[in-house]
């Protein structure tokens, strides 16, 4: 079998698990990576190239600090928060969530 159908066997079978989430979406994004290596298609190199980009990386800590805001309870005081002191004003509100997105992003990068 060729590069090109392997390739296209494995995206069918990624598209599969992206569709109905069988096993979590990072793993079945990292399996195809993995799949494409372990069958010929990609060098390791190639596989993990991604991961070494300095913007992957500071996706990944985004989430992680993501999901512990979330976790803690930390997100939903903040939105609370915001919408007791705009009150039913959209321009408060927008001006608000733009100033906690400001100092969010600057102190989580």
């Amino acid at each position: 079998m060729d590069a090109a159908m392997l390739t296209l066997a494995v995206l069918g079978v990624a598209a599969f698990l992206f569709a109905t989430e069988i096993i979590p979406l990072a793993v079945t994004a990292m399996g195809a990576a993995i799949a494409l290596g372990l069958l010929g298609v990609l060098t390791p190199a190639q596989v993990f190239s991604g991961l070494s980009n300095s913007t992957v990386v500071l996706f990944a800590g985004m989430f992680i600090i993501g999901a512990a805001m979330f976790q803690t309870g930390l997100a939903q005081k903040i939105g609370i928060a915001v919408v007791k002191k705009s009150g039913n004003d959209e321009r408060a509100l927008m001006a608000a969530l733009m100033l906690i997105t400001i100092i969010l992003s600057s102190v989580s990068s």
